[in-house]
Parts: structure tokens; sequence; C-alpha cells
């Protein structure tokens, strides 16, 4: 009988959750033994925290350690000893284990290619190799699903990556992409010809470095030479927030010199959908296009991406832009890093481009000089500026307690409560939000989004602005969190409740209006949803804010790595201020990001 209990007590001690103990029973179930059950657990429970597989290479390491819960209010160092002396056994005898168990299938063979399996070893429990809940890929545990995901979309990338043949006058289509005035940087011109010459264009870069122009010229010159009818490309974006920008942002420089010359482009219908929503009307719009431009990629996960790049038609052009610096997907996977990886060598080089001229923060920037510190891992850089009482564009703000946490979001519910009432004597010409967003590093915990928004709903109660019984009091800034076909609204969408006539109230979406009209909703139609007087840095990924104020927590947090700041610093046009210790700075700048992964060496 197996000895289920080191998995018993990782769950008891939050280590594992019960669904990572319910898939090891299933496949003790099915025939796994102690060994095998522990390793299925443990890649069933780092996946949730955006690993693809399980990195074997860890293999006697304590799983406690392995399987991080940075946002659980948990860390290793508070479990019992005997939970955190629980590991996986060393390599040699768990790959022995895998690679004999009849629950792990071999990587390495494709599914195709599997024997049949004789009827007697069925009965005995023998599953096809295609069939196994696990697989086993050299240094790497998957699950089924995942493993699947990261091969199905490493190959049809590096078919769209092959040489799309030559175009006719690319030179000189190129030329004309640009005013006399533009500054025709070689990234810029790379890029274009990239995205005539092959089937797969990569564009990386930080904000302001001008993916946004450089998107209106991909499409303007595929129309111009004829790559694309205008009529089948598409624009698109993980949410409706982003799609909304680069909607917004394309359509604005169309219209510009010298693109608004070129013929036919005026019939390209510049409507962003989101991935999702793409995905759903396949049939009607996505197998027609002749090309593809996707925003935010950094924000895509494995799952998502691989169901795009397996839907698109053969010879669509699929073109990628985002900022390899920011935080992977929520979910499994570092797709966008990966690929941006993936170009300095092998059969993606030609396909990625880096742009590195910034044109939206001067040379002597704050913001600017203090993300370029906090990519390069610059401690001493990045404190100097967040210190330094001359630069009005970023500071340090103490946060030693809870408490001091707590009374900052009492003072933040003072002026949003300032706010709703200018909103509402004046909805027409006050702004939704306020300028200056909070964006926290975790949801739960001491220091989380949840807490503060708690602690700011019970202070506007306070203040009389908010009733117990009203949800939908004027100004009450809402966040969708489940996508809604009835309403079109998608998870991550941000409204503000407005009034309405006869005492009602209302829901507007500035970033779903369109020509001039806002999109309401009624209340009682909205999906899913929460307030939100703060965000995770995750959730704001996406957007822009002309001040905000991040709130990193504690220093020992695991959360807190350099990319995480980096989307923070960089979610800012003005201004940014940092509210934390100077040791959780230095901790989040230091530590960095590693998601275990395979997709990298298979476009390599």
């Amino acid at each position: 009988m197996t000895d289920r209990a080191p998995i018993d007590a990782l769950t008891a001690g939050g280590v594992l959750a019960d669904i990572d103990r319910y898939f090891a029973r299933l496949l003790t179930d099915l025939g796994a033994d102690d060994d095998v059950a522990l390793a299925a657990a443990a890649t069933s429970a780092v996946h949730r925290n955006g690993h693809t597989c399980l990195d074997l290479r860890l293999a006697g390491k304590s799983i406690a350690d392995m399987v991080e819960q940075p946002d659980a209010g948990r860390t290793a160092e508070t479990l019992s000893a005997e939970v955190r002396a629980i590991a996986l056994p060393p390599a040699e005898t768990l790959r022995s284990a895998l690679a004999r168990s009849r629950v792990v299938a071999n990587g390495e063979r494709r599914k195709a290619d599997d024997p049949p399996v004789p009827d007697r070893d069925r009965a005995n429990g023998e599953r096809p190799n295609g069939d196994r809940p696990l697989v086993l890929d050299r240094e790497r545990l998957y699950l089924h699903r995942l493993f699947e995901a990261e091969r199905q979309l490493a190959e049809r990338l590096l078919a769209l990556a092959a040489n799309a043949g030559p175009a006719p006058g690319v030179g000189s289509a190129i030329a004309r992409m640009f005013d006399d005035r533009e500054d025709r940087t070689e990234e810029a011109i790379a890029a274009l010809r990239t995205a005539l010459e092959r089937r797969l264009c990569i564009v990386t870069g930080g904000p302001g470095t001008g993916k946004t122009t450089l998107a209106a010229k991909l499409i303007a010159v595929l129309v111009a030479t004829g790559a694309a009818d205008p009529r089948r490309i598409g624009l698109a974006a993980p949410t409706g927030k982003a799609a909304s920008r680069i909607q917004e942002s394309v359509r604005g420089k169309l219209g510009d010199r010298p693109l608004d010359r070129v013929h036919g482009l005026d019939e390209f219908p510049a409507e962003a959908w989101t991935i999702h929503r793409l995905l759903a009307s396949r049939t009607s719009r996505l197998q027609r296009l002749d090309a593809l431009v996707v925003d935010e990629c950094s924000m895509a996960d494995l799952q998502l991406m691989v169901r795009l790049v397996t839907a698109l038609p053969t010879q669509c052009r699929l073109i990628l832009l985002g900022d390899a610096n920011q935080l992977s997907s929520v979910e499994p996977g570092s797709v966008f890093s990966d690929l941006c990886r993936a170009g300095e060598r092998g059969p993606l080089s030609a396909c990625v481009t880096t742009l590195r001229k910034n044109y939206r923060f001067r040379a002597d920037s704050g913001i600017g000089r203090l993300a370029r510190a906090v990519v390069a891992g610059n401690v001493r850089e990045a404190v100097a500026l967040l210190e330094d009482a001359r630069e009005d564009e970023t500071g340090l703000l103490a946060l030693e307690h809870e408490a001091a946490f707590d009374e900052f979001a009492r003072k933040c519910a003072t002026e949003w409560n300032e706010h709703m009432a200018a909103l509402e004597a004046d909805p027409e010409r006050t702004p939704p939000f306020p300028a200056r967003r909070v964006l926290c590093s975790h949801r739960r915990g001491p220091f989380g989004t949840d807490r503060f928004n708690r602690v700011v709903e019970r202070r506007l109660t306070e203040l009389g602005r908010r009733t117990r019984h009203d949800d939908f009091y004027v100004g009450r800034p809402i966040i969708v969190s489940r996508n809604d076909r009835q309403t079109n609204l998608s998870n991550g969408d941000t409204g503000v409740v407005l009034p309405a006539g006869s005492g009602g109230a209302h829901v507007w979406f500035p970033d779903l209006d369109r020509d001039g009209e806002r999109y309401l909703v009624s209340p009682s139609r909205l999906p899913q949803h929460e307030s939100f007087f703060a965000l995770t840095v995750h959730r704001a990924q996406g957007s822009e804010y002309d001040e905000v104020l991040f709130v990193p927590g504690d220093a020992e947090s695991r959360i807190n790595a350099r990319e995480l700041f980096y989307t923070a610093v960089t979610r800012a046009r003005r201004r940014v201020h940092v509210m934390a210790s100077r040791d959780a700075v230095k901790a989040a700048v230091l530590r960095t990001t590693s998601r275990a992964t395979g997709l990298l060496d298979r476009l390599r």
C-alpha cells in the first residue's frame, strides 16, 4: 500500500493544494509508486506558479522550496521541520522510477510512433505512451497537456519562422513608410523587412520605444506591397484594455503622414480583438487572415498562444509585439521572453528585433533611469534614484508595518471621496479615475490589494459616501473578473459607477468608448466583478497611468522580483513612488523570476 503521509503532510502545511493530492492519488490508483506519486504532486503544484514542468535537476531539494506559494502569506521558513525535510529522491533514482512507470510517457517519442498496446497489457492497466498523465522529457517532468502545448507551439513557430520568399520592392516599400523628418532607426527598418520576408516577426522594446508606431508601419507595409489584403489583417491583444489601447493608437498612427498615402490602407478595419474573442470567432474571421498583429504578448500564456498559432491559416503572417523584460503571464509559461531569448541564436535569430531608442523618456528621465537600473539589477543606482530628493519623477516612501499601510489606505479613501464628489457633480468633465494609481505586488497578505480595498471601502462608509446596502455608489471603480459575451466585457476591463436618471446608476467603461459614445452597462448585467482602489501589478499590466504608487511588500516575499518591479515602474508616465523599506527595494531588484520551461530549447 502506498504511503501517502508525505503528500498529506505537505498539503496540511499548505505547500500542496488539494488538487495536487488528488492527482497523486489518481496516479497511485493507476499504478504509480511512492516516488512517482510525490513527483506528480509537485509537478501539479509548480504549474500554478507559472512553470510548465518540474525541473528534475532540483530533485533532492526540499519540496517546500521547490513549490513556491509567494502570495499565500506562507514561506518555507514558517513550516515545521518535518514538512521542510520532505524532498524528492535523488535525480537518478527519480528518473529511473519515472522511466519505468506506466503513468509516465517518454517525451522523446511522438504519439503517432507508439507501438500498439496488446490487449493483455491494456487489461493490466497499461496505457499508450500518448495517453499517460505525465511526460518525462530529458530533465523535465510535464503534465501531459502542457508538454503537448509546448511541443506544438515550438513546431508551429519554427514553421512560421521559415523564409516566406522574396518580396518585390522591399527597399522602396520600406522607405515609403517614413516621413522625411522621422528617425529611421536600423531596428525599425529590420522589423519591417522581417515582416515582409518571413511569416514570423517578433518585436520587443520597453515603453516609449515606438512599438505602436512600428505596428502601424508594419500593417501599412504589408498593404503597400500586396503581402496582405487590408481587409484580412487582424489586430489583437490578450486583454480588453490592451486591445483598446492598441486599437486607438494604431488608428491614430494610420492617419498620419506618410501612412495616409498608402493605397488601400483605408480598408483596414483597425478593430482590435482580445485573443479569446478572436479564437471564439475562428470560423468567421480567424481563418481568413493574411496577417495578425498581437500586442502585449508578454501577458499571453503557453496554452493561449498554442491555441492561437494552431488556429491561424498556414500562410498567415504573425507579428508579435511586447516587452521581454515585463512580467510573464499569470498562467504557465514565459512564451514571449523565451521567444526573444531564442532570437539570440538559432532559427528565430532572423525574426526578433529589439527596439532600444526611447521616445517617451528623456535620457536623464528619472523613470527611464530607474527602469534601466532595475533591468540591469543595479541596486545602488535604483536606490539612489529613489532616495534622491532632487528627483521629482521618482521617490521612496517608508512603509514599516501594517498600520502604516492601513493609514495610507485611509488617506487614499479621502482622496477618492473628493474625486467621487466631483464626478457626481460634473460627470461630463471629471475624469473617470484619479490620476494616481496604487499598485501592489500581492493580492493577499498584510500589504495586498484585498486589504487595501477593504480599508478604503470601510473609510468611504464612515465618510457617508458608501452605504452598506448600496453596492453601486457613484464613483465606485469596478474591475471585471470574467469574460462575458453578452456585454462584450473582458476580464480586466475597468469601469466606474455614474449616476443615471431616477436615482439609478450605470457603469461606464471608458476604454470601450467608440466614436465619442460612452460604453455604459447596467449594474444588473455586469459579469463577475469587484472594486479596485488598488490593483496588483499583474492586473495593471498593459495599462499606463500618470502617477503610480507601488507597494512591493516585504523584502522576503518571493513574488517581489526584478520583472515585477520593472513592470510596476513602467506603468507610470510622469511619476512613480515606491512605498517600501530600502531592504525591500534591494531584494526585489536582485531577485529574478525564472520559470521552468522547455520552449527555449525546442526553439533552438
